[in-house]
C-alpha cells in the first residue's frame, strides 16, 4: 500500500466533493485552452491540430507523474517560440519534415529533462535568475509578435533572422497588404481587448476568434483560413528518428529543456507556496520529462508547465491533478462539436490573438521596478532581452544561464576581509569597522572574513593579507573571525596555514574564532588546527582577547600604550617606572 500511495500521494484526497470541483475547473480550463493551443501551434510553425494534441496528452502525463497538485502543462509561448527558432533554419514551416523534426525535438527535450530529474540536478535551475527569465520572455514575445505581422497583412515576409532586415522588408511590403486581412485582424484584436477590460470572466480569445470568423464569413472577405483538423483524437504513431536529426536538434533541445523546466518549476513552486502544499522538485521535473517523452508518440510537441492554465485551474477551484486529466477529456468533447468551425478560423484572426498573447508576456512594470531597485538586475534583463531579439532565442537562453552563473560566482568571489576594532561605546567587546576611527591595539589586529573561503577567493584574500602586513607591520598578531563562513576547501585551508606560518616568522600569531562545528571539523581535516595549534583557535573573540592580551603581547609595549581598549590590558606603568619584563608565550 505504501508503494502505491507514493505513486499517487494525493489519492487520499479524492472524494465526491473534490471530483466535482476538479470537473468544474476542467471545463473552464478546456474552454480557455482551445484557442490558446491553436495559437501556440501556429507560433511553433505547426498545424493547429498539433497544439490541440499537446494540450490533451502533455498535461495528463505531467499531472499523474509529477508532484504538483495544481500545475497544468501543455504548449506555451516561450517553448513554442523556441521550437520555431530551432526548426526554421533547416525546414520549411508546416511541412511534413518540419512536423517530424518537431516530434524528434520533443523526444530529445523529454530525454534531457528526465535525465536532469533522475540525477536530481534541478537545483541548478536556481542559477537562472528572474531577470534572465523575464528578459528572455520579453524578447521571445517581441519576436512572436513580429512573426505574425505577415499573416495580419497577408503578405510574405522573411524569417526573423535579422530584425533590421525584417523591418526593412516589412516597410517594402506594406503597400501590398490586403485590407480584408487587416479588417479581420483588427476586429478580432479589438473584441479581445474590450472583453479583457469589461468582461474578463469570459474566454475573450475564444469569443474574439469566433467574431473574427463571423466577420470574414458574413462579409465574404475571403481571407485565408486554418483548414480542416485531420483528427479530433491523436492517433498513436512512431516518430521517425534519424542520426542527422539527433545531431542537428541536440543543442536547441537542451535550450528548450532548460526553459521548459524553468517555467514548470517556477509555476509549481509559486502555487505550492500559495496553497501550502509540499512539492518534490525532482519528481516534478521527472513528470515534465515523461510528458515530453510520451507526447511525440501521440503527435504532441514540446510543452511545459503553463502559468496561464495553472492560474485558471487554481482560481476555478481545482483540488487534485485529476482536474488536468478531466480538462483533456473535456477538450476532446468540445472538439467533437467545434472541429468543423476550427477549419473556418481566419489566419489573420489567429495572428491577432497570437500578438495579444505575446504582448501580455512583456512585463513592462517588472523592468521599471528593476530599473529603480537594482541596476545589476536591470542590466541582466536588458542583456538577455537584447540577445533574444538580435542573436536568437537559443543563444539568449545560454547567455542568460552563463550570465546568471557569472553573477553568482562574482558574489561568492567577493569575500572581503574587514578590519574591525572594539567599539568603545558598547560593552562586551562589540566590534565595528576600523573606519570609525576608534583607537586600535598597537600589537593585535582583528579581522572578519565575509563569505566562503574557497579557491575562488584565495588569491584576492592573499593579496589583502600581504597589503595589511605592509601597512600594519607592528600588529603582528591577527584574530580572524570565521563565524559566518560555511565553506572551506583545501586552497582556503592552505591560505590559513600559510598566514599562520608568516606571522610566526615575524614574532606574532594567527588566531581564529569560530563556533560553527562543521567548519571546525573541516579545519581539523585539512590540518589547520594542527598547524596553528589548538590554543590559537577560539569559539569567540572574547576568549581570544582574554588569552592573548595578558599572555602573548609584549608587556613593554603594553606598558607605554595609551589606547587601553581592552578590559584585560595590564595597568599602565607610572612615569619613570621601569616596566616589568616582557611576557610572551614560548615558541
Amino acid at each position: 500500500m505504501r508503494n502505491r500511495s507514493s505513486k499517487l500521494p494525493w489519492r487520499h484526497l479524492i472524494d465526491a466533493a473534490t471530483l466535482r470541483d476538479d470537473l468544474f475547473a476542467a471545463i473552464t480550463g478546456a474552454a480557455i485552452v482551445l484557442p490558446q493551443a491553436i495559437a501556440f501551434a501556429s507560433i511553433a510553425g505547426l498545424p493547429p491540430s498539433y497544439g490541440l494534441y499537446s494540450a490533451m496528452i502533455t498535461p495528463v502525463v505531467a499531472a499523474l507523474c509529477g508532484s504538483s497538485r495544481i500545475v497544468v502543462s501543455g504548449p506555451t509561448t516561450a517553448v513554442s517560440a523556441l521550437v520555431f527558432a530551432a526548426l526554421s533554419p533547416t525546414y520549411v514551416s508546416g511541412s511534413t519534415e518540419w512536423i517530424g523534426a518537431a516530434l524528434v525535438l520533443t523526444l530529445l527535450v523529454g530525454g534531457i529533462q528526465l535525465a536532469i530529474g533522475l540525477a536530481r540536478l534541478g537545483r541548478f535551475l536556481t542559477f537562472v535568475s528572474t531577470p534572465v527569465v523575464n528578459g528572455f520572455s520579453a524578447g521571445a514575445a517581441i519576436l512572436i509578435a513580429m512573426s505574425q505581422l505577415g499573416d495580419v497583412l497577408d503578405v510574405t515576409l522573411p524569417r526573423l533572422g535579422a530584425p533590421m532586415a525584417f523591418l526593412s522588408q516589412l516597410v517594402v511590403a506594406l503597400p501590398s497588404a490586403v485590407p480584408a486581412a487587416i479588417v479581420v485582424a483588427g476586429v478580432t484584436m479589438s473584441v479581445a481587448l474590450i472583453l479583457r477590460v469589461y468582461l474578463p470572466a469570459l474566454p475573450g480569445h475564444l469569443v474574439a476568434l469566433a467574431i473574427g470568423g463571423l466577420v470574414n464569413w458574413g462579409f465574404d472577405l475571403g481571407t485565408r483560413t486554418v483548414g480542416s483538423v485531420p483528427s479530433i483524437f491523436p492517433t498513436p504513431s512512431m516518430p521517425s528518428v534519424s542520426t542527422t536529426n539527433l545531431m542537428t536538434l541536440a543543442q536547441p533541445a537542451l535550450a528548450i529543456a532548460i526553459v521548459g523546466l524553468m517555467q514548470s518549476v517556477t509555476v509549481a513552486r509559486l502555487y505550492a507556496h500559495r496553497r501550502d502544499e509540499t512539492l518534490d522538485g525532482s519528481r516534478e521535473i521527472i513528470g515534465q520529462g515523461l510528458s515530453n517523452l510520451v507526447g511525440p508518440f501521440f503527435s504532441a510537441y514540446a510543452g511545459s508547465g503553463s502559468l496561464t492554465r495553472t492560474a485558471i485551474n487554481h482560481e476555478a477551484g481545482a483540488r487534485t491533478p485529476l482536474a488536468a486529466v478531466f480538462a483533456s477529456v473535456a477538450l476532446i468533447a468540445f472538439l467533437f462539436f467545434v472541429a468543423p468551425l476550427i477549419s473556418e478560423l481566419p489566419i489573420p484572426a489567429m495572428a491577432a490573438v497570437i500578438i495579444l498573447v505575446a504582448w501580455h508576456q512583456i512585463r513592462f512594470a517588472e523592468f521599471h521596478r528593476l530599473a529603480r531597485q537594482s541596476r545589476r538586475d536591470a542590466f541582466t534583463f536588458f542583456i538577455t532581452f537584447t540577445a533574444a531579439i538580435t542573436v536568437g532565442l537559443e543563444f539568449a537562453v545560454f547567455a542568460g544561464v552563463l550570465l546568471s552563473l557569472a553573477l553568482f560566482l562574482n558574489e561568492t568571489t567577493n569575500a572581503e576581509l574587514e578590519l574591525t576594532v572594539p567599539d568603545q561605546n558598547r560593552p562586551n567587546h562589540s566590534f565595528h569597522n576600523v573606519c570609525h576611527g576608534d583607537p586600535e591595539c598597537p600589537q593585535l589586529l582583528f579581522g572578519r572574513l565575509n563569505g566562503p573561503l574557497y579557491f575562488g577567493v584565495v588569491e584576492k584574500l592573499r593579496q589583502t593579507l600581504r597589503r595589511i602586513e605592509l601597512e600594519r607591520p607592528d600588529q603582528k598578531n591577527l584574530v580572524l573571525k570565521l563565524t559566518g563562513i560555511g565553506q572551506l576547501d583545501l586552497a582556503g585551508a592552505e591560505l590559513l596555514i600559510e598566514e599562520g606560518r608568516r606571522r610566526r616568522a615575524r614574532g606574532g600569531r594567527l588566531h581564529l574564532t569560530s563556533r560553527y562545528i562543521p567548519l571546525l571539523d573541516r579545519m581539523r581535516q585539512y590540518g589547520v588546527v594542527e598547524a596553528l595549534h589548538d590554543e590559537n583557535i577560539y569559539s569567540h573573540r572574547h576568549d581570544a582577547i582574554a588569552a592573548i592580551v595578558p599572555n602573548q603581547l609584549d608587556a613593554d609595549i603594553c606598558a607605554g600604550c595609551k589606547a587601553r581598549i581592552f578590559h584585560e590590558c595590564p595597568p599602565q606603568s607610572p612615569p619613570g617606572e621601569t616596566p616589568s619584563p616582557s611576557k610572551k608565550r614560548p615558541e
